[in-house]
């Protein structure tokens, strides 16, 4: 099957579940009459007002997805009013007189309106691909979520409800996405957070909740169940994606490295062993005065530190730290076995993190370098990373392209650098705006973190340009990665309003083996050159730099 006809397909049965939705519409604007009717004969009773409750609740959660964002958005505000009245009996009905009329207009205002933007990628899902555990109780929600993740090369196994859970653990997956309120049980809000915490034991993988109301409480409770974040509905599957492939894309990532500053054998010997156990590298400096050799040499991400030394205290070691910009960021855990009150305060006021008491707790120890190392490492990814792709700024990646060719003087290692920019994308903009281009420029960086290695280093070059700098790859490999990405980039289907269009992207190679001359810079000069070319030869192409004397 070709990539036209797959797209075709993936088309019509998008535009299958938006008809089929729009009929449903039908049947829930009829219960909500029902229920009306009651509420204006004064039968305003717990029973009445649950089941309108869960008729607004259902619309909020999905209409937007299907095109009808001010039905929805009418219909989130009318559930939150409702919501106010159940959990206090004691109050009138707080409902306009109008509420039904409001949503019918809500309903006509979006059926009139073009269709909601959305951005679709074509991408067969192959094996090994990310598996997310979807749960959701919306059948033609859940049907649209599964295609367009489908679209981002994620697999998606989809249940019901909480009951169901145990399905998805013969799965495995990486990731669940669910709907907060997606429990069979009639429990209160208060329990709710406890009941999915119980259900949700057995799983080790990121939770990421959503749900129709977009509110503090809604927040605050999947938190406390477990949640790593929240979605209200209307989902953009765009940036979700995008966020998934990205944190999945990571979760392999290096250990994080510790260095630690003690010369007690016993507990060196006690902390490097949990820490490694945990799956992390530590290097022990028993002689102070080689601290610059060895923190240059390891590049640690954390540091423990004794209070108390021979020769020196802690405190010191950290001052002298603090005096190089590059290591002044770097989190900081003391190892107190001294009750010097003095020692301690002086410690902690020289930008401590945290002192731990010998003998050490040696769960809260890995507890806290592992948060700290995250921490650190979501600090530097807001200062090096492109927000809107998730990769590598342009600073960020001229720097690497730097210490990539600095390495390969002092040890042979073949690498290529490619300069690729996606073709007539000022017309983008121009023709669909602003925020269309944004999703466009926002799917090449997931495809590119999908198509590459994480050793590789990807950036964000400028605007439509993207620099990638690829290790252990010679120019005829990259050009077979960088084709694939082509064509697969090609095959996306962009949609804005009632549009279609695709794009494309032209490249440029070059490698330091057949250039073997040039300098990090020199080398990106040279891609830089070769992607004009492929401008110049029809776009939509990539080319290999040439050695020229």
């Amino acid at each position: 099957m070709d990539d036209n006809k797959k797209t075709n397909d993936t088309d019509k049965r998008l535009e299958r579940l938006k008809e089929a939705y729009a009929k449903r519409l039908t049947s829930e604007f009829k219960r909500l009459h029902d229920i009306n009717d009651k509420l204006l004969s004064g039968n305003d009773d717990q029973e009445t007002l649950k089941a309108l409750h869960a008729g607004l609740h259902t619309i909020a959660g999905a209409a937007g997805t299907f095109g009808f964002p001010s039905l929805g958005e009418a219909a989130r505000q009318f559930e939150q009013q409702v919501a106010k009245r159940l959990s206090q009996a004691e109050q009138p009905t707080s409902l306009p007189t109008d509420w039904m009329e409001v949503l019918e207009s809500a309903h006509h205002k979006d059926s009139e309106s073009a269709t909601q933007s959305t951005t679709t990628i074509q991408q067969p899902v192959m094996e090994g691909a990310p598996v997310i555990g979807l749960v959701e109780r919306d059948n033609i929600l859940a049907k649209y979520a599964q295609s367009q993740f489908a679209r981002f090369g994620f697999q998606v196994y989809w249940i019901k409800d909480a009951s169901q859970l145990k399905q998805l653990t013969k799965h495995a997956p990486d990731l669940l996405l669910i709907d907060h309120h997606a429990i069979q049980i009639n429990a209160s809000d208060t329990d709710l957070a406890a009941l999915w915490q119980t259900k949700l034991q057995h799983f080790q993988c990121p939770v990421f909740f959503i749900g129709a109301e977009e509110s503090y409480k809604a927040r605050l409770q999947t938190l406390r169940a477990g949640g790593a974040g929240y979605y209200p509905k209307p989902l953009d599957m765009a940036k979700l994606a995008s966020k998934f492939a990205y944190m999945l894309g990571s979760k392999d990532a290096e250990p994080g490295r510790v260095m630690m500053i003690d010369q007690d054998p016993a507990l060196v010997s006690q902390c490097q062993s949990v820490l490694e156990d945990a799956d992390m590298k530590v290097a022990i400096l028993d002689k102070p005065e080689r601290l610059f050799e060895c923190i240059s040499e390891f590049n640690p991400e954390i540091i423990l530190v004794s209070v108390w030394l021979p020769q020196v205290t802690g405190a010191e070691l950290v001052a002298l730290l603090a005096q190089t910009e590059h290591w002044s960021h770097l989190p900081i855990i003391f190892l107190s076995r001294d009750p010097n009150a003095d020692l301690r305060r002086q410690s902690l006021l020289l930008d401590g993190d945290a002192i731990l008491e010998v003998p050490v707790d040696t769960d809260l120890l890995v507890r806290l370098c592992q948060s700290r190392i995250q921490r650190l490492r979501a600090f530097n990814r807001t200062q090096h990373q492109d927000g809107l792709t998730g990769l590598l700024k342009h600073a960020s990646i001229k720097d690497a392209l730097q210490k990539q060719w600095q390495l390969t003087q002092r040890r042979s290692q073949v690498f290529s650098v490619v300069m690729l920019d996606i073709d007539h994308f000022k017309d983008v903009n121009d023709t669909y705006g602003h925020a269309i281009g944004d999703q466009v420029i926002a799917a090449i960086g997931t495809l590119l973190r999908q198509h590459f290695r994480n050793t590789d280093k990807l950036g964000r070059y400028g605007g439509e340009e993207f620099a990638l700098v690829l290790p252990d790859c010679e120019a005829r490999q990259a050009e077979h990665l960088v084709n694939q990405l082509r064509e697969d980039f090609g095959a996306i289907t962009f949609k804005a309003s009632d549009a279609t269009f695709s794009c494309t992207l032209s490249a440029g190679i070059a490698d330091n083996q057949r250039l073997r001359s040039e300098t990090g810079e020199s080398l990106l000069v040279q891609a830089d050159k070769a992607l004009y070319r492929a401008k110049h030869d029809g776009r939509n192409c990539v080319v290999q730099a040439v050695n020229t004397p």
